[in-house]
């Protein structure tokens, strides 16, 4: 008898507490999709500049929402210190993975030049945007780099690079790697952006530890191609392509904080936020950069 009146006492609890509840209605506000420019222009090279609207958080995002949300038909000039003044056109690019699509906007007549300074200016959707970025007089002085192989029976490995840093100038770097016959096109290693803050005029003993490209190439992979395509290190028979490169303040301080969010994108206690950018304008996002690069092939054989 005193169990069946526990249950019924438990019964009249619950029925209770299920009485008191209020139902919720969450709305979800719409999300004001940012502009999102990503340009740069290094030594020797014509500029190159993506443009697209953000998608929000709660959108499904597939492989045709991204393409959708390329602006082509933006207006985009570059101008440098020099009085030249040049509109890009849509067209391939082998530097982005859009421009392997031929949606980014390439130019052909102004070419990057050591210590110059690039105006970017950008019309898209009745919204004007601008940035300025300097090329670095001073490329990244590169003592060895080679792959750090700890026994001769090793099949992976890393990247080591020694950088013989400036102590007369205040040096911000940013590294990419690309695998022959693996990565469609340059991306940046992890933890591949930094200033010399902690080691001005000193040598930099640093390893590059592989990031792919993107995750929306793996949709129709197989399960021995996606953990190839994921894997940190290289592999015994790649050619591995290395972009070393100097650049500028808002650079180092845009792809550092995103690249922050990313590495602690599984902590539920983060919230994304805003990142430093130099494109200036009305809801926009993103940077304009300049880079004075160096190329090194690297085959582990």
């Amino acid at each position: 008898m005193k169990r069946i009146r526990y249950i019924l006492f438990i019964s009249i609890i619950v029925l209770i507490a299920a009485a008191c509840e209020t139902p919720i209605s969450l709305t979800i506000p719409d999300h004001d999709n940012p502009t999102v420019i990503e340009g740069w222009i290094e030594n020797g090279k014509p500029a190159t500049v993506v443009v697209s609207q953000s998608l929000s958080y709660f959108s499904e995002i597939t492989l045709a929402s991204i393409l959708s949300a390329i602006d082509t038909t933006a207006e985009v000039i570059v101008s440098d210190d020099e009085g030249n003044i040049e509109s890009l056109t849509i067209g391939f690019s082998p530097d982005h993975l859009y421009g392997l699509l031929g949606k980014v906007y390439v130019g052909s007549v102004i070419k990057g030049k050591a210590g110059h300074t690039y105006l970017l200016k950008v019309k898209s959707k009745e919204k004007v945007y601008s940035a300025t970025t300097i090329i670095p007089a001073s490329p990244p002085i590169l003592d060895t780099i080679h792959f750090n192989i700890k026994e001769p029976s090793d099949t992976s490995a890393t990247i080591r690079i020694l950088i013989n840093d400036n102590s007369n100038e205040f040096n911000c770097y940013r590294f990419f790697t690309q695998i022959k016959d693996l990565d469609p096109t340059f991306s940046q290693t992890s933890i591949g952006v930094f200033d010399d803050l902690t080691f001005n005029g000193l040598t930099l003993n640093f390893e590059l530890v592989r990031m792919p490209t993107s995750n929306i190439l793996t949709a129709n992979m197989t399960q021995e191609e996606y953990d190839n395509y994921y894997r940190m290190t290289f592999f015994q028979g790649d050619i591995v392509y290395i972009k070393s490169t100097t650049t500028d303040v808002w650079t180092k301080s845009y792809w550092s904080s995103l690249q922050s969010e990313i590495s602690a994108g599984q902590n539920p206690f983060v919230t994304p936020g805003t990142h430093p950018s130099n494109i200036e304008g009305e809801n926009v996002t993103g940077i304009w950069s300049g880079y004075h690069a160096r190329y090194d092939t690297l085959e582990f054989k």
